[in-house]
């Protein structure tokens, strides 16, 4: 039954908390996501295994991991698989719930969001395809299919749970004008109404909502959004977890590209990994790569160079260190004859 007097739990540009009554509200309280300077927490589960398509275009095809006796199955709808851009919106409406937690609140699962917050909040523009942009990842998030053993929160018996990321979503819009669209073929344009999402209210699934209530996250750095590469963005969640505040940890290739979420031959992946090297754009963390392991291992370390040389020196590994193909001797390592994958034997790893 609906209460005529739901409360719904705001957070003021002030910096406090207030509970406002909303008439014809169902019931629980409805969560409005106004917090204004926020730390961006992630959940430690979606951390470690790869919930989240890399690909830009629309993925449909099912993934499955195992580690251990822990599986993760996901399954895309028709309109894609929910993908690492898509999960800008959890890690908004997350890292606001877990805030209020710190206040010692009870938010709800059911947050509403201001579309322009969530826009500049997560580093995105409010252009004019903003509206198709935002319901399209509310699909996708709903549509996709999470089954996994990995249990949460106070749950100590292991169950396989089926679940989508968002459970129901509710857009208001608007029309905003009109836009010309040129048809490349025969050239001509025609004018077409736009829509402009006002706000929408997510309701976001049990096991993500666990998760959150019991702390179970981590502190990204902001610089996250900005990062445009799906890759740069897995190898700086796997880098947050795995290497924390460690100066230096290492992981084999093969095992990373297993966390990644990518099943990309390993001369493709270590491509992808020479080029996040070369970017040097992940937050906090720099990349390398070590030659002498076979077949290789990746190198995560930190960006404070006073803790990495003072880690260096009482691990007396300074001589390794320079070893390694580093973001400051990538014209060494261009230097080296590689010959080209097409005149490789099928088996050959380079």
């Amino acid at each position: 039954m609906p209460e005529k007097n739901a409360k719904t739990l705001r957070w003021e540009k002030s910096g406090q908390f207030t509970l406002e009554a909303q008439q014809g509200e169902e019931q629980g309280d409805l969560f409005i996501c106004e917090i204004v300077n926020w730390l961006v927490k992630d959940d430690i589960a979606s951390m470690e295994f790869p919930l989240f398509s890399l690909a830009k275009q629309k993925d449909t095809k099912t993934r499955e991991y195992r580690r251990g006796n822990k599986t993760v199955r996901i399954i895309p709808s028709s309109v894609g698989a929910a993908t690492v851009f898509d999960k800008d919106l959890l890690l908004y409406i997350g890292s606001q719930i877990v805030e209020a937690r710190n206040k010692g609140l009870m938010p709800s699962r059911s947050a509403k969001i201001s579309s322009i917050d969530f826009l500049l909040g997560t580093e995105r523009g409010d252009g004019a395809g903003s509206y198709e942009r935002i319901i399209n990842m509310l699909r996708r998030l709903r549509g996709t299919t999470i089954e996994t053993n990995i249990p949460t929160g106070e749950k100590k018996v292991t169950q396989t749970d089926g679940f989508s990321m968002i459970d129901t979503y509710t857009v208001l819009s608007g029309k905003k004008g009109s836009r010309k669209i040129v048809d490349k073929k025969t050239g001509k344009s025609e004018e077409v109404e736009t829509e402009k999402v006002f706000s929408f209210t997510v309701k976001i699934s049990e096991w993500l909502y666990n998760g959150l209530m019991n702390f179970e996250v981590l502190t990204l750095d902001r610089g996250y959004f900005k990062l445009s590469s799906p890759i740069e963005r897995r190898l700086y969640e796997i880098a947050r977890k795995h290497c924390g505040d460690q100066p230096i940890w290492k992981i084999n290739i093969d095992l990373l590209a297993e966390k990644i979420g990518t099943s990309r031959e390993r001369f493709k992946v270590r491509q992808d990994i020479r080029q996040a090297i070369q970017a040097d754009a992940l937050p906090q963390y720099r990349v390398a790569l070590d030659p002498s392991a076979a077949p290789d291992d990746v190198v995560f370390y930190t960006r404070n160079t006073a803790k990495l040389s003072m880690e260096l020196i009482r691990t007396n590994c300074a001589r390794w260190f320079q070893t390694l193909e580093r973001y400051d001797n990538v014209e060494k390592w261009r230097k080296q004859k590689v010959l080209p994958a097409s005149v490789l034997p099928a088996n050959a790893d380079v």
